[in-house]
């Protein structure tokens, strides 16, 4: 495993923190940029300066890997193994996909409501 899973006193930058995702999941890089359909030397130089790098980019590493993108972006949360169970668990996408799916249903109900309304407006 790679020493910046037992350094928790310093925050990874985005670029390490995908190089330690991707090792603590066992994957070799070639077999990453295959699945994110890049090469390999692009994958490796994100693994070794992922500054300016596209969010389209980040989102496939992160399908690839099975993590969310906050995960990844959360240079705070220190890269470790009940960390990734944790995170796993908690399926930021699924989160946010349902509140994506009520915040609609609301706006159909509130929708709803004002036709509604204005029916009960007009037969007064």
């Amino acid at each position: 495993m790679n020493n910046n899973l037992n350094n928790l006193n310093k925050p990874l930058s985005i670029s390490d923190r995908i190089r330690t995702i991707r090792e603590f999941r066992g994957f070799k890089q070639i077999s990453v940029a295959n699945d994110m359909q890049i090469s390999q030397q692009a994958y490796s130089f994100l693994e070794r300066k992922a500054g300016n790098v596209k969010m389209d980019t980040l989102k496939k590493f992160c399908n690839v890997m099975k993590v969310d993108l906050p995960f990844l972006l959360a240079t705070d949360i220190p890269v470790t193994k009940e960390n990734m169970e944790t995170f796993d668990r908690l399926n930021y996408s699924s989160v946010f996909n349902d509140f994506k799916l009520l915040k609609a249903k609301a706006e159909a109900y509130e929708s709803l409501l004002q036709k509604k309304n204005a029916i009960d407006n007009l037969t007064m």
